[in-house]
């Protein structure tokens, strides 16, 4: 036999091995067992109701009181379980929002001025705030993108600190 025909029915074999592993790990995460295709739930018990012979009434005999009713039969389990009820995560907490103070303010891919310039708006613009980062902010713009912009040019720059230059005492 030849070397590269060997070496073809090993792959071959190798081939097979993994598309059985990953068929096989497909039906069981898919938590279908080949025996539980055709299985058929029991059908619930049906009540019959029986009735019982009426007493001929006598004119001092009082109806009789009705039996209480009988209990529901516990309900029955699924042989299969149920899925997981999967439980949504609640929605974020609205952004806080800005505006552009400045005429025109660069939009950047990264928060500093190394960083690509990837677009650019104008004074007014409003912007959503998704993340601070020293003296940049990673905002959201109205059409849905996303960039980074630098705090002083928006309205929540920090202000400076006011002056602290000592009042003159009078004499």
């Amino acid at each position: 036999m030849k070397k590269g025909s060997r070496l073809f029915q090993r792959f071959f074999l190798l081939k097979i091995a993994i598309l059985w592993v990953a068929l096989s790990f497909t039906l069981n995460c898919a938590g279908v067992k080949p025996e539980q295709k055709h299985e058929q739930k029991p059908a619930p018990p049906v009540e019959e109701k029986v009735q019982q012979p009426k007493k001929e009434e006598t004119p001092d005999s009082r109806p009789a009181p009705e039996p209480p009713p009988k209990p529901a039969p516990p309900a029955v389990s699924p042989s299969v379980s149920e899925p997981p009820k999967v439980t949504l995560p609640s929605p974020p907490p609205s952004l806080r929002t800005t505006k552009v103070i400045w005429d025109s303010v660069n939009l950047r891919e990264g928060p500093g001025l190394n960083y690509r310039v990837i677009g650019s708006v104008r004074k007014g613009t409003s912007l959503s705030i998704l993340e601070d980062k020293g003296n940049w902010l990673r905002v959201r713009l109205q059409d849905g993108s996303e960039a980074w912009v630098s705090k002083a040019a928006i309205s929540e720059a920090p202000k400076p600190p006011p002056s602290t230059t000592p009042k003159p005492k009078p004499m």
